[in-house]
């Protein structure tokens, strides 16, 4: 069996969950300890339950939670280079737990495996995920200011893919963030636009994704509305089906999405 959902996705804190097999882990710890310990409760499960957890860069929207829940439940985390020594520098707690994996690097859990891509973004070390499990593919890419080709090949044939729509370009660019903030989202360094998701988006289809959910929205700078209207305009505009070719999905801020539920 293989279950996967976001419980937190946003620019103000991540966290995702995946219980394939006898592996269950979390991808990101970027809100409390406790939060994230309240929303395990509220599918089922326990952070006692939690083996490993990967994050994909060290801002701290990915690992806000991530001291205490070493220092209370010591869970292995995995993390690539500077990223890694960052943490290490700034959240002492978490280095007697945190495990180098850098790009290309395959962590092998019982059932799963998972494999770390390098991403496009302004952090000292960036990565996104391919989870490969006996029930499917998952592909997780989130702060990527760019689809580069390490992240194609993180997402391209994965049944499931979770991919960062992070800002409507009207909304950002007359909205209150100064212009020097503006140009870092608007960068290939930065965040991927609505726009940019839905081009992507139809690559993907074509070569066999079947479930999309659009995360890391900004609360600012977008609209689930926007978000999903921006991805099925592109997708139907190229003559595909959504909900018969794929589905579509956005995470909210705060509370579960379905990523995967194979019995």
């Amino acid at each position: 069996m293989v279950f996967a959902c976001t419980l937190f996705s946003s620019s103000k804190g991540n966290c995702t969950y995946i219980h394939s097999g006898g592996d269950e882990f979390l991808i990101d710890a970027g809100v409390s300890a406790k939060r994230i310990c309240d929303a395990l409760q509220g599918i089922g499960t326990d952070i006692k339950n939690i083996s490993a957890i990967f994050i994909t860069h060290e801002h701290s929207d990915h690992i806000k939670g991530l001291a205490v829940i070493s220092k209370k439940y010591g869970i292995p985390v995995y993390a690539p280079y500077l990223c890694k020594h960052y943490i290490n520098a700034n959240h002492p707690e978490v280095a007697p737990f945190i495990v180098e994996n850098n790009p290309g690097n395959t962590v092998v859990l019982s059932d799963t495996s998972v494999t770390a891509y390098a991403t496009p973004h302004d952090s000292q070390g960036s990565v996104c995920y391919r989870i490969t499990t006996p029930n499917g593919i998952i592909g997780y890419a989130t702060d990527i200011g760019h689809i580069s080709e390490d992240v194609w090949e993180a997402l391209c044939g994965a049944d499931s893919v979770v991919i960062e729509s992070n800002h409507d370009l009207e909304l950002l660019e007359n909205g209150p963030y100064p212009r020097l903030l503006k140009n870092r989202i608007l960068s290939d360094y930065g965040h991927l636009s609505n726009c940019d998701c839905g081009d992507i988006l139809c690559r993907l289809v074509c070569n066999g994704t079947k479930h999309v959910v659009l995360a890391h929205l900004s609360e600012e700078n977008n609209r689930p509305p926007l978000a999903l209207a921006a991805a099925r305009g592109t997708l139907t505009g190229r003559g595909i089906r959504v909900g018969e070719q794929v589905t579509l999905r956005v995470a909210p801020p705060d509370g579960v999405c379905e990523i995967m539920n194979i019995k």
